[in-house]
């Protein structure tokens, strides 16, 4: 019984080793530290044994980590919004629709993403239709460069309050990328260029872009579109029909973000 138990504990140890192994962890280096390279070969060919021999418990182990680490994530997600919702649905922020609805759309987006077009779509039929709703933008330029500087042109934009405006101007656009373009867009939505350039510029558009990104990624949303209506985060696209339903579903529980 004692070389028994000696043994399933060198097994358990083994299973560290094999483990850390495989993910690059420093617990690899310690736990190899205890044993001889001989031990640590037969560790592991009892491993090797455990796995074939017992294939759905670890798979089923490894399935219960993953959830369980997605449930931490999504409380943590959670927690972290409680503390930003102030921000992201402040009164100045970038937005569309009544400036005083009793609900707040909040929406996480790339002017790149194809999947943001099809959301800025659905953002406009759902301003037109529900006119006690009001849409936050918040700026989340991760797919190339040109999305940063379209970030920064409709940023610089809302300091002469014309971001929807560019915005617009912005998600229809599918021309050339470039200043040039750009520059067109923003003067034919009615805005002082020179202005607009100095404002581009400055340490305020810098910061709000990176705020954005900060929050984005401390509420679990890494890609876009990603959106937050009410206390509930969905970091994807979610289409008109959800939205519309979650909106009404905030509003009728009376749990107004504003």
């Amino acid at each position: 019984m004692k070389k028994k138990v000696k043994m399933l504990k060198m097994l358990a140890l083994g299973a560290g080793v094999c483990t850390a192994a495989m993910i690059g962890s420093p617990m690899q280096s310690h736990a190899e530290s205890q044993f001889t390279p001989e031990q640590q070969a037969e560790l592991k060919e009892l491993f090797k044994q455990y796995l074939a021999e017992h294939p759905r418990e670890i798979l089923d182990s490894v399935e219960n980590f993953r959830l369980e680490q997605e449930r931490l994530m999504e409380q943590s997600a959670q927690d972290n919004l409680k503390e930003y919702q102030a921000y992201l649905t402040g009164a100045d922020m970038p937005s569309a629709g009544n400036p005083d609805g009793d609900v707040t759309v909040v929406e996480f987006f790339d002017y790149n993403c194809g999947y943001c077009r099809k959301a800025y779509e659905d953002v406009i039929k759902l301003i037109d239709t529900d006119k006690n709703v009001r849409v936050v933008f918040m700026e989340m330029p991760i797919l190339s460069p040109s999305s940063r500087k379209m970030s920064e042109y409709a940023l610089a934009a809302h300091k002469q309050g014309k971001y929807f405006d560019m915005h617009n101007a912005l998600m229809n656009y599918r021309g050339t990328q470039n200043d040039a373009a750009y520059e067109k867009l923003a003067a034919d939505a009615g805005l002082d260029l020179a202005k607009l350039k100095e404002d581009m510029a400055s340490k305020d558009v810098a910061d709000e872009i990176a705020k954005a990104m900060e929050v984005a990624r401390v509420l679990g949303i890494k890609g876009t579109p990603g959106f937050v209506i009410g206390d509930n985060i969905f970091p994807g696209y979610i289409g008109l029909d959800p939205m519309i339903a979650e909106v009404k579903k905030v509003r009728a529980a009376g749990a107004t973000p504003n």
